[in-house]
């Protein structure tokens, strides 16, 4: 994909790793876009409530520190990868309109309040730093969905 010429003064251990990052984040993105253009164009109204806001540009935005992170912070390459697993693992579970009522965890009926009013609701993991600064709102219970 490269030059030779930008290669070739490499270190062989920096080239491995350089391949094996711009694949890895080609393949992110590559299936990020494909699963966002399935969900919420080809099944919009099968996975996706009406009035549930989620661009997929703010979704590959939301993981690009984790790509620029290891130049920044130095982490085994098995931490950083554990940790990009469990962040793309909890952006799933915010985003699969289930709420699981496991307080004091941000589940995706705290997470849809915020795609649908965009000023409540901003923590990542908890509900704590939203009740502390007074922009927490409880999901409104569907007595639809409980039957």
């Amino acid at each position: 994909m490269l030059p030779e010429k930008w290669w070739s003064p490499l270190p062989h251990l920096c080239r491995g790793w350089l391949r094996a990052y711009i694949g890895a984040t080609l393949i992110y993105l590559l299936s990020g876009f494909l699963w966002c253009f399935y969900i919420y164009y080809l099944k919009r109204n099968a996975y996706v409530p009406e009035g549930f806001a989620f661009h997929p540009l703010d979704g590959t935005l939301l993981m690009l520190p984790h790509f620029i992170a290891p130049f920044i912070v130095p982490m085994h390459f098995r931490t950083h990868m554990a940790l990009v697993f469990m962040d793309a693992f909890w952006a799933a579970n915010i985003h699969d309109c289930i709420h699981g009522k496991m307080w004091p965890f941000l589940g995706a009926g705290y997470h849809t309040v915020h795609h649908t009013t965009y000023r409540h609701n901003y923590g990542q993991y908890t509900i704590w730093m939203d009740s502390i600064f007074g922009t927490l709102r409880e999901p409104i219970e569907d007595d639809a969905k409980k039957i």
